[in-house]
């Protein structure tokens, strides 16, 4: 595990004091939380542009027939 130093307004240490105080956890756990999930939302955005890149990729400009409302809105 790294060691990061950050330089914070006051006002924003002390509501992270406070958040951190309300979710059980410290203000490093808060912020090692926020880039957890950073780059999880990045790897999953970067999934999506792959899979939206390979439906283009199949799409091949035809069309077909639309289909009807039933079909549209069954339940999966």
């Amino acid at each position: 595990m790294k060691n990061l130093t950050l330089s914070l307004e006051d006002r924003v240490y002390e509501q992270s004091r406070v958040i951190a105080a309300q979710r059980k956890t410290t203000v490093s756990g808060l912020v090692r939380e926020f880039l957890s999930s950073l780059s999880t939302e990045e790897a999953r955005r970067e999934q999506a542009r792959k899979d939206i890149r390979q439906m283009v990729g199949k799409f091949r400009g035809e069309v077909g027939p639309m289909p009807t409302r039933e079909e549209r809105n069954v339940r999966r």
